[in-house]
């Protein structure tokens, strides 16, 4: 069974996990803008306490997006250079169908529609639709939306599970579309599903670290972000 390190910052959240010898070991902090003082030293934290090096790995899983695009790219850039330190493969997982799996795991979801939303900002959301009963296949493309644009479609869902806190604009409730309960909201990507999920990807689908690269859905926001700074007297 494969070794696997797992770490996501897409969110607020900064997690690692561990997935070795069938046990799931996972630590996760909630930590805005901490993630790059965190990462590392919580790595080494996880592989000490299981008695393990990076070379005892077998691959690296990532949260390739969508989320954070700071976030993203402070995740990738620990994976590229651990993958390349240790020479291991690595395996992306998108954060949405991370998200899907915690609400399954956490209400003991068996049938329906999942439906993870994280807000993406300047009014729009990042959300995808998952089947409960076989998460490994997307029903709809992880997606970029403002919320009015994807009503129609969850709509259509006969038995949908919304999860995440991408749910909180005005829109859905006015649409008639059921939001998340509490717990529900606060369901957020996760390196421990993540991991979970990387387990499950046959070998052949592993990739070089150079052939990878995160899915941000709107690189323009960093952009956005440059000229606003660029423009300060």
């Amino acid at each position: 069974m494969a070794s696997i390190l797992a770490l996501d910052t897409s969110s607020d959240y900064c997690s690692v996990a561990l997935f070795y010898e069938g046990r799931l070991d996972e630590i996760k902090k909630q930590a805005p803008r901490q993630h790059t003082e965190l990462l590392l030293p919580m790595v080494d934290e996880l592989l000490a306490r299981n008695g393990l090096l990076l070379n005892d790995l077998d691959a690296i899983a990532f949260g390739r997006g969508p989320g954070s695009f700071t976030g993203l790219r402070i995740c990738f850039a620990t994976v590229q250079g651990l993958a390349f330190g240790a020479n291991l493969p690595v395996i992306a997982v998108s954060t949405l169908q991370a998200m899907a799996l915690a609400a399954c795991q956490q209400f003991n979801i068996v049938n329906g529609v999942v439906a993870p939303m994280l807000d993406a900002r300047m009014g729009q959301v990042y959300w995808g639709l998952y089947e409960a009963n076989d998460l490994s296949s997307e029903l709809t493309a992880d997606s970029l939306n403002y919320p009015l644009d994807c009503v129609d479609l969850l709509k259509e869902q006969a038995s949908l599970i919304a999860v995440g806190p991408g749910w909180h604009y005005a829109e859905f409730g006015e649409q008639g579309l059921v939001k998340p309960s509490q717990e529900g909201a606060l369901i957020e990507p996760w390196a421990g599903q993540i991991a979970q999920l990387a387990s499950n990807i046959e070998v052949q689908h592993w990739q070089d670290v150079r052939a990878v690269q995160p899915v941000y859905l709107r690189d323009e926001v960093s952009w956005v972000k440059r000229q606003r700074i660029r423009q300060q007297p």
